[in-house]
Protein backbone atom coordinates (compact mmCIF):
# COMPACT_ATOMS: atom_id res chain seq x y z
CA UNK A 1 0.00 0.00 0.00
CA UNK A 2 2.77 2.66 0.65
CA UNK A 3 5.33 3.78 -1.45
CA UNK A 4 8.30 5.72 -1.29
CA UNK A 5 6.63 9.25 -0.83
CA UNK A 6 2.71 8.45 0.12
CA UNK A 7 0.05 5.97 1.98
CA UNK A 8 -2.97 5.23 -0.07
CA UNK A 9 -5.38 5.72 2.47
CA UNK A 10 -8.71 4.27 0.01
CA UNK A 11 -6.75 1.42 -0.22
CA UNK A 12 -5.83 0.46 3.68
CA UNK A 13 -7.70 -2.43 4.53
CA UNK A 14 -5.93 -1.55 8.53
CA UNK A 15 -6.97 2.19 8.21
CA UNK A 16 -9.37 2.59 11.06
CA UNK A 17 -10.90 6.09 12.62
CA UNK A 18 -10.46 8.13 15.64
CA UNK A 19 -13.31 6.37 17.24
CA UNK A 20 -12.34 3.02 16.68
CA UNK A 21 -14.16 1.72 13.66
CA UNK A 22 -13.30 0.52 10.72
CA UNK A 23 -13.79 3.32 7.85
CA UNK A 24 -16.13 2.71 5.53
CA UNK A 25 -16.05 3.60 1.48
CA UNK A 26 -18.38 6.24 1.90
CA UNK A 27 -16.53 7.70 4.93
CA UNK A 28 -13.41 7.74 3.03
CA UNK A 29 -14.17 9.28 0.03
CA UNK A 30 -12.87 12.60 0.55
CA UNK A 31 -9.72 10.74 1.78
CA UNK A 32 -9.29 9.05 -1.82
CA UNK A 33 -5.64 9.09 -3.71
CA UNK A 34 -2.05 9.03 -1.88
CA UNK A 35 -1.43 10.93 1.32
CA UNK A 36 2.25 12.83 1.27
CA UNK A 37 4.83 11.29 4.34
CA UNK A 38 5.41 14.24 5.76
CA UNK A 39 7.81 12.85 8.16
CA UNK A 40 9.70 9.73 9.35
CA UNK A 41 10.95 9.77 12.69
CA UNK A 42 12.17 7.53 16.05
CA UNK A 43 9.59 8.62 18.25
CA UNK A 44 5.94 9.85 18.04
CA UNK A 45 4.29 11.81 20.49
CA UNK A 46 0.64 12.52 19.78
CA UNK A 47 -0.52 15.27 22.64
CA UNK A 48 1.16 18.14 24.34
CA UNK A 49 -0.43 18.18 27.64
CA UNK A 50 1.89 16.88 30.66
CA UNK A 51 2.10 13.57 29.65
CA UNK A 52 2.65 14.40 26.58
CA UNK A 53 5.72 16.61 26.80
CA UNK A 54 7.17 14.71 29.52
CA UNK A 55 7.22 11.71 26.88
CA UNK A 56 8.60 13.93 24.32
CA UNK A 57 11.26 15.57 26.80
CA UNK A 58 12.77 12.16 27.91
CA UNK A 59 12.71 10.83 24.82
CA UNK A 60 14.62 13.20 22.96
CA UNK A 61 17.15 13.34 26.27
CA UNK A 62 17.30 9.38 25.75
CA UNK A 63 18.54 9.98 21.95
CA UNK A 64 15.40 9.52 20.44
CA UNK A 65 14.21 11.50 17.05
CA UNK A 66 11.45 13.14 18.81
CA UNK A 67 8.31 14.61 17.28
CA UNK A 68 5.35 15.92 19.52
CA UNK A 69 2.16 16.86 17.78
CA UNK A 70 -0.46 19.20 19.80
CA UNK A 71 -3.80 20.03 18.31
CA UNK A 72 -3.77 23.40 20.27
CA UNK A 73 -1.23 26.33 19.42
CA UNK A 74 0.69 25.59 22.67
CA UNK A 75 1.78 23.00 25.05
CA UNK A 76 0.34 22.47 28.56
CA UNK A 77 -2.87 20.75 28.23
CA UNK A 78 -4.43 21.09 31.74
CA UNK A 79 -1.59 23.56 32.38
CA UNK A 80 -2.38 26.19 30.06
CA UNK A 81 -5.37 26.04 28.08
CA UNK A 82 -7.77 24.44 30.48
CA UNK A 83 -6.15 27.01 33.37
CA UNK A 84 -5.37 24.47 35.78
CA UNK A 85 -2.47 27.34 37.07
CA UNK A 86 -1.31 25.04 39.78
CA UNK A 87 1.14 22.34 39.75
CA UNK A 88 0.09 19.50 42.04
CA UNK A 89 1.56 16.36 43.70
CA UNK A 90 4.58 17.29 41.78
CA UNK A 91 6.75 18.82 44.91
CA UNK A 92 9.74 17.09 46.33
CA UNK A 93 9.69 15.10 43.09
CA UNK A 94 12.46 14.77 40.62
CA UNK A 95 12.64 14.69 36.99
CA UNK A 96 10.00 16.99 34.95
CA UNK A 97 8.72 18.00 38.50
CA UNK A 98 11.41 19.12 40.02
CA UNK A 99 12.54 21.42 36.61
CA UNK A 100 9.24 22.64 36.77
CA UNK A 101 9.63 24.15 40.46
CA UNK A 102 12.98 25.56 39.44
CA UNK A 103 12.42 27.30 36.87
CA UNK A 104 8.90 28.68 37.23
CA UNK A 105 8.00 31.22 39.45
CA UNK A 106 5.55 29.56 42.20
CA UNK A 107 3.69 31.07 44.81
CA UNK A 108 1.85 28.83 47.47
CA UNK A 109 -1.50 29.73 48.19
CA UNK A 110 -4.00 27.79 49.41
CA UNK A 111 -1.25 24.79 49.88
CA UNK A 112 -0.69 24.61 46.46
CA UNK A 113 1.82 25.40 43.91
CA UNK A 114 0.41 28.68 42.05
CA UNK A 115 2.14 30.06 38.70
CA UNK A 116 1.30 32.07 35.40
CA UNK A 117 0.37 30.30 32.76
CA UNK A 118 2.42 32.65 30.40
CA UNK A 119 5.06 31.68 31.92
CA UNK A 120 4.53 27.72 31.90
CA UNK A 121 3.60 28.49 28.24
CA UNK A 122 7.21 29.84 27.73
CA UNK A 123 9.25 27.46 29.47
CA UNK A 124 7.92 23.99 27.87
CA UNK A 125 8.56 25.62 24.62
CA UNK A 126 12.39 25.96 26.02
CA UNK A 127 12.57 22.65 27.42
CA UNK A 128 11.47 20.87 24.82
CA UNK A 129 13.78 23.04 22.50
CA UNK A 130 16.69 22.55 24.61
CA UNK A 131 16.17 18.70 24.21
CA UNK A 132 15.60 18.91 20.32
CA UNK A 133 12.22 18.20 20.01
CA UNK A 134 10.55 18.88 17.27
CA UNK A 135 6.86 20.01 18.05
CA UNK A 136 4.52 20.70 15.55
CA UNK A 137 1.12 22.74 16.55
CA UNK A 138 -2.72 22.89 14.61
CA UNK A 139 -2.00 19.14 13.84
CA UNK A 140 -4.02 15.95 15.35
CA UNK A 141 -3.74 12.22 14.78
CA UNK A 142 -6.98 11.31 13.36
CA UNK A 143 -6.31 7.67 11.98
CA UNK A 144 -3.65 4.71 12.38
CA UNK A 145 -1.81 2.31 9.63
CA UNK A 146 -0.84 -0.78 11.01
CA UNK A 147 0.48 -3.82 9.22
CA UNK A 148 -0.89 -6.61 12.07
CA UNK A 149 0.01 -5.68 15.37
CA UNK A 150 2.68 -3.46 14.93
CA UNK A 151 1.66 1.14 13.61
CA UNK A 152 3.37 2.03 10.67
CA UNK A 153 2.53 5.25 11.31
CA UNK A 154 -0.48 8.36 12.20
CA UNK A 155 -2.90 9.80 9.67
CA UNK A 156 -2.85 13.65 10.72
CA UNK A 157 -5.26 16.52 9.94
CA UNK A 158 -4.00 20.17 9.90
CA UNK A 159 -3.77 23.55 8.44
CA UNK A 160 -1.45 21.73 5.87
CA UNK A 161 -3.74 18.86 4.78
CA UNK A 162 -3.71 15.13 5.46
CA UNK A 163 -0.18 13.86 6.06
CA UNK A 164 1.07 10.92 7.22
CA UNK A 165 3.99 10.44 9.31
CA UNK A 166 5.66 6.97 9.62
CA UNK A 167 7.17 6.31 13.26
CA UNK A 168 9.23 3.13 14.90
CA UNK A 169 7.47 3.75 18.36
CA UNK A 170 4.18 5.69 18.79
CA UNK A 171 3.44 7.34 22.50
CA UNK A 172 -0.51 7.83 23.05
CA UNK A 173 -1.05 10.98 25.15
CA UNK A 174 -3.94 12.55 24.25
CA UNK A 175 -5.71 12.28 27.12
CA UNK A 176 -8.65 10.06 25.72
CA UNK A 177 -6.63 7.66 24.33
CA UNK A 178 -7.24 8.98 20.86
CA UNK A 179 -4.62 7.07 18.68
CA UNK A 180 -5.16 3.76 20.82
CA UNK A 181 -8.91 3.34 20.21
CA UNK A 182 -7.85 4.45 16.27
CA UNK A 183 -6.07 1.36 16.90
CA UNK A 184 -8.12 -0.59 17.76
CA UNK A 185 -7.29 -0.96 21.36
CA UNK A 186 -9.71 -2.18 23.93
CA UNK A 187 -10.37 0.02 26.28
CA UNK A 188 -12.79 1.21 29.55
CA UNK A 189 -14.54 4.15 29.69
CA UNK A 190 -16.48 5.86 33.01
CA UNK A 191 -18.47 3.81 35.30
CA UNK A 192 -18.43 0.00 35.07
CA UNK A 193 -22.46 -0.10 34.43
CA UNK A 194 -23.29 2.82 32.88
CA UNK A 195 -20.35 4.51 31.58
CA UNK A 196 -20.47 7.82 32.90
CA UNK A 197 -17.04 10.00 33.36
CA UNK A 198 -16.48 12.67 36.09
CA UNK A 199 -17.91 15.77 35.13
CA UNK A 200 -15.80 18.36 32.69
CA UNK A 201 -14.80 21.94 34.15
CA UNK A 202 -14.74 25.31 31.87
CA UNK A 203 -12.53 28.03 34.10
CA UNK A 204 -12.09 31.63 33.33
CA UNK A 205 -9.78 34.46 33.73
CA UNK A 206 -11.01 37.63 35.38
CA UNK A 207 -9.46 40.96 36.42
CA UNK A 208 -10.19 43.95 38.53
CA UNK A 209 -11.16 41.61 42.10
CA UNK A 210 -9.76 43.90 44.76
CA UNK A 211 -9.72 40.86 47.45
CA UNK A 212 -7.31 37.90 48.14
CA UNK A 213 -7.52 34.60 47.15
CA UNK A 214 -11.05 32.72 47.85
CA UNK A 215 -12.80 29.94 47.81
CA UNK A 216 -16.11 27.91 48.91
CA UNK A 217 -18.65 29.08 51.25
CA UNK A 218 -18.01 32.80 50.61
CA UNK A 219 -18.02 32.84 47.21
CA UNK A 220 -21.01 30.70 46.80
CA UNK A 221 -23.02 33.42 49.01
CA UNK A 222 -22.32 35.92 46.38
CA UNK A 223 -23.94 34.15 43.98
CA UNK A 224 -26.73 32.55 46.12
CA UNK A 225 -27.32 36.22 46.96
CA UNK A 226 -27.83 37.00 43.17
CA UNK A 227 -29.86 34.16 43.02
CA UNK A 228 -27.30 31.74 41.00
CA UNK A 229 -26.67 28.17 41.77
CA UNK A 230 -23.17 27.16 40.84
CA UNK A 231 -22.59 24.20 38.96
CA UNK A 232 -19.26 23.43 41.13
CA UNK A 233 -20.06 24.38 44.97
CA UNK A 234 -16.56 24.88 46.00
CA UNK A 235 -16.20 28.03 43.58
CA UNK A 236 -12.51 28.75 43.93
CA UNK A 237 -10.36 32.26 42.77
CA UNK A 238 -6.37 30.84 41.85
CA UNK A 239 -4.15 34.50 41.38
CA UNK A 240 -1.89 34.20 38.76
CA UNK A 241 1.26 35.85 40.57
CA UNK A 242 2.53 39.42 39.47
CA UNK A 243 -0.40 40.39 37.67
CA UNK A 244 -2.91 42.50 40.18
CA UNK A 245 -6.85 41.53 40.38
CA UNK A 246 -6.16 38.61 37.88
CA UNK A 247 -7.59 35.47 39.03
CA UNK A 248 -8.35 32.14 37.55
CA UNK A 249 -12.72 31.72 38.32
CA UNK A 250 -13.34 27.74 38.98
CA UNK A 251 -16.93 27.55 38.94
CA UNK A 252 -18.32 25.30 36.52
CA UNK A 253 -19.02 21.63 36.69
CA UNK A 254 -21.18 19.20 33.86
CA UNK A 255 -21.77 16.13 34.25
CA UNK A 256 -23.21 13.29 31.82
CA UNK A 257 -20.22 14.81 29.30
CA UNK A 258 -18.87 12.42 27.43
CA UNK A 259 -15.32 13.73 26.39
CA UNK A 260 -14.61 12.01 23.14
CA UNK A 261 -17.59 13.51 21.73
CA UNK A 262 -17.61 16.54 20.09
CA UNK A 263 -20.72 17.24 20.20
CA UNK A 264 -20.84 17.19 23.71
CA UNK A 265 -17.69 18.88 24.23
CA UNK A 266 -19.18 21.80 22.07
CA UNK A 267 -22.20 21.93 24.41
CA UNK A 268 -20.67 22.32 27.14
CA UNK A 269 -18.24 24.96 26.15
CA UNK A 270 -21.51 26.93 25.04
CA UNK A 271 -23.07 26.51 28.79
CA UNK A 272 -19.46 26.86 30.62
CA UNK A 273 -18.82 30.42 29.10
CA UNK A 274 -22.79 31.08 29.58
CA UNK A 275 -22.40 30.27 33.14
CA UNK A 276 -18.54 31.67 33.48
CA UNK A 277 -20.61 35.27 32.19
CA UNK A 278 -23.20 34.55 35.16
CA UNK A 279 -20.93 34.27 38.23
CA UNK A 280 -19.01 37.11 37.14
CA UNK A 281 -22.00 39.89 36.39
CA UNK A 282 -23.07 38.62 40.04
CA UNK A 283 -20.24 38.72 41.91
CA UNK A 284 -19.56 42.60 40.55
CA UNK A 285 -23.26 43.50 41.38
CA UNK A 286 -23.81 41.92 45.11
CA UNK A 287 -19.56 40.91 45.90
CA UNK A 288 -19.22 44.39 47.42
CA UNK A 289 -16.31 47.11 46.76
CA UNK A 290 -13.63 44.46 46.27
CA UNK A 291 -16.17 43.16 43.53
CA UNK A 292 -17.35 46.01 42.40
CA UNK A 293 -14.68 46.69 39.22
CA UNK A 294 -14.43 43.12 38.16
CA UNK A 295 -14.43 41.96 34.64
CA UNK A 296 -14.25 38.82 32.51
CA UNK A 297 -10.94 38.87 30.55
CA UNK A 298 -11.25 35.15 28.56
CA UNK A 299 -12.47 31.90 29.18
CA UNK A 300 -11.21 29.06 28.35
CA UNK A 301 -9.88 28.18 25.96
CA UNK A 302 -10.35 24.72 26.17
CA UNK A 303 -12.60 22.32 28.65
CA UNK A 304 -10.70 20.36 31.12
CA UNK A 305 -11.54 17.03 31.27
CA UNK A 306 -10.92 13.97 33.96
CA UNK A 307 -11.69 10.79 32.43
CA UNK A 308 -12.27 9.05 28.84
CA UNK A 309 -11.13 6.06 27.78
CA UNK A 310 -8.70 3.98 29.82
CA UNK A 311 -6.98 1.64 27.53
CA UNK A 312 -6.23 -1.73 28.03
CA UNK A 313 -2.61 -2.84 29.19
CA UNK A 314 -0.63 -5.34 29.84
CA UNK A 315 -1.49 -4.53 33.87
CA UNK A 316 -4.74 -3.14 34.95
CA UNK A 317 -3.76 -0.85 38.23
CA UNK A 318 -6.96 -1.32 40.09
CA UNK A 319 -8.70 0.14 43.70
CA UNK A 320 -7.29 -2.92 45.35
CA UNK A 321 -3.59 -1.86 44.31
CA UNK A 322 -4.22 1.33 46.01
CA UNK A 323 -5.66 -0.01 48.68
CA UNK A 324 -2.92 -2.50 49.54
CA UNK A 325 0.33 0.06 48.11
CA UNK A 326 1.25 -2.05 45.51
CA UNK A 327 5.05 -2.55 44.64
CA UNK A 328 5.90 -3.79 41.53
CA UNK A 329 9.33 -5.07 40.27
CA UNK A 330 8.57 -2.91 36.88
CA UNK A 331 7.67 -0.05 39.07
CA UNK A 332 8.15 3.38 37.33
CA UNK A 333 7.05 5.82 39.67
CA UNK A 334 5.87 5.97 43.41
CA UNK A 335 2.68 8.10 44.18
CA UNK A 336 1.07 8.39 47.14
CA UNK A 337 -1.86 11.35 46.34
CA UNK A 338 -5.46 10.58 47.05
CA UNK A 339 -7.82 9.30 44.69
CA UNK A 340 -9.48 12.34 43.28
CA UNK A 341 -12.80 11.39 42.21
CA UNK A 342 -15.14 14.69 41.38
CA UNK A 343 -19.35 13.22 42.05
CA UNK A 344 -20.29 11.77 38.63
CA UNK A 345 -24.04 13.00 38.85
CA UNK A 346 -25.17 16.02 39.94
CA UNK A 347 -25.16 17.00 43.36
CA UNK A 348 -28.68 19.01 43.11
CA UNK A 349 -30.64 16.40 41.76
CA UNK A 350 -31.65 12.79 43.08
CA UNK A 351 -28.98 10.11 42.40
CA UNK A 352 -30.59 6.91 40.95
CA UNK A 353 -32.48 4.64 42.96
CA UNK A 354 -30.16 1.34 43.83
CA UNK A 355 -26.96 3.14 42.21
CA UNK A 356 -24.23 0.55 43.34
CA UNK A 357 -21.86 2.17 45.84
CA UNK A 358 -17.90 2.32 45.40
CA UNK A 359 -16.14 0.37 47.33
CA UNK A 360 -14.06 1.57 50.39
CA UNK A 361 -10.46 1.92 50.28
CA UNK A 362 -7.33 3.88 51.33
CA UNK A 363 -4.92 5.26 48.92
CA UNK A 364 -1.30 3.79 50.47
CA UNK A 365 1.98 4.52 48.50
CA UNK A 366 1.81 2.42 45.43
CA UNK A 367 3.77 2.29 42.53
CA UNK A 368 2.70 2.53 38.42
CA UNK A 369 3.66 -0.68 36.64
CA UNK A 370 5.33 -0.06 33.17
CA UNK A 371 3.41 -2.88 31.90
CA UNK A 372 0.07 -0.51 32.78
CA UNK A 373 1.63 2.16 29.75
CA UNK A 374 1.87 -0.95 27.42
CA UNK A 375 -0.95 -1.42 24.86
CA UNK A 376 -1.45 -4.36 25.57
CA UNK A 377 -3.00 -4.72 21.35
CA UNK A 378 -0.14 -3.20 19.66
CA UNK A 379 3.31 -4.09 19.70
CA UNK A 380 4.79 -0.85 19.67
CA UNK A 381 2.58 1.91 21.38
CA UNK A 382 2.67 3.63 24.72
CA UNK A 383 0.31 5.13 26.82
CA UNK A 384 1.36 8.24 29.05
CA UNK A 385 -1.15 10.54 31.42
CA UNK A 386 -4.87 9.43 32.46
CA UNK A 387 -4.98 7.18 29.12
CA UNK A 388 -3.32 4.15 31.08
CA UNK A 389 -4.34 0.66 32.23
CA UNK A 390 -6.59 1.26 35.19
CA UNK A 391 -9.87 1.28 36.82
CA UNK A 392 -11.94 4.75 37.52
CA UNK A 393 -10.74 4.35 41.13
CA UNK A 394 -7.08 3.97 40.25
CA UNK A 395 -7.47 7.20 37.67
CA UNK A 396 -8.30 9.56 40.73
CA UNK A 397 -5.46 8.88 41.90
CA UNK A 398 -2.78 8.93 38.37
CA UNK A 399 -4.86 11.64 36.67
CA UNK A 400 -2.83 13.93 38.95
CA UNK A 401 -0.53 16.48 36.60
CA UNK A 402 2.42 15.26 38.88
CA UNK A 403 1.99 11.78 38.37
CA UNK A 404 1.34 11.65 34.88
CA UNK A 405 4.24 13.26 34.39
CA UNK A 406 6.02 10.49 35.86
CA UNK A 407 4.03 8.49 33.07
CA UNK A 408 5.27 10.23 30.64
CA UNK A 409 8.71 10.18 31.22
CA UNK A 410 8.79 6.86 31.76
CA UNK A 411 7.15 6.02 28.20
CA UNK A 412 9.46 8.36 26.80
CA UNK A 413 12.41 6.44 28.09
CA UNK A 414 11.25 3.47 27.04
CA UNK A 415 10.14 4.49 23.60
CA UNK A 416 14.11 5.24 22.83
CA UNK A 417 15.24 2.65 24.60
CA UNK A 418 13.19 0.06 22.36
CA UNK A 419 14.49 1.76 19.56
CA UNK A 420 18.15 1.66 20.70
CA UNK A 421 18.07 -2.06 21.47
CA UNK A 422 15.55 -3.22 18.64
CA UNK A 423 12.92 -4.54 20.95
CA UNK A 424 9.24 -4.33 21.23
CA UNK A 425 8.44 -2.38 24.67
CA UNK A 426 6.87 -5.28 26.29
CA UNK A 427 10.72 -6.93 25.68
CA UNK A 428 12.46 -4.52 27.31
CA UNK A 429 14.54 -5.65 30.86
CA UNK A 430 12.49 -3.57 33.55
CA UNK A 431 15.47 -3.26 35.25
CA UNK A 432 17.74 -1.88 32.39
CA UNK A 433 14.70 0.75 31.93
CA UNK A 434 14.35 1.71 35.18
CA UNK A 435 17.59 2.29 36.05
CA UNK A 436 18.00 4.71 32.60
CA UNK A 437 14.83 6.23 33.92
CA UNK A 438 16.08 6.69 37.63
CA UNK A 439 19.08 8.40 36.34
CA UNK A 440 17.64 10.90 33.99
CA UNK A 441 15.66 11.78 36.64
CA UNK A 442 17.87 12.80 39.27
CA UNK A 443 20.12 14.95 37.01
CA UNK A 444 17.60 16.87 35.21
CA UNK A 445 17.29 20.13 36.15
Amino acid sequence: MASAAAVGIGASSALQTAAGHPVSEAEVEPWQGDVPVARNVDVLVCGGGPAGCAAALYAARAGAQTLLLENLPFLGGVWTAVGVSHLIAGAGRDGLNAELHQRLPVHRVFNRYIYVIEDMKCLLDDLLAEAGVETQFYTRAVAVAADGPRLRGVFTASKSGLEFIRARVIIDATGDGDVAAAAGCQYDQGREFDGRTQPVTLFGTVGGYRGEPAKGAALVEILERGGWQPSYPPVTLFPQPGQPGVFQLMATQFYGVDGTDARQLSRAEIEGRREIRKCVAIFRQHGGPDWKDVFLIKTGPAIGVRATRRIRGLYRLTWEDLDRGAQFDDGITEISSGSNIHAVDDPYQEPPEGLPQPPRFRVRPYQIPYRALIAADVENLLLAGRCISGDRYALGSYRLTGNVVRTGEAAGVAAALAIRTARAPAELEPGQLLDRLHRMRATAG
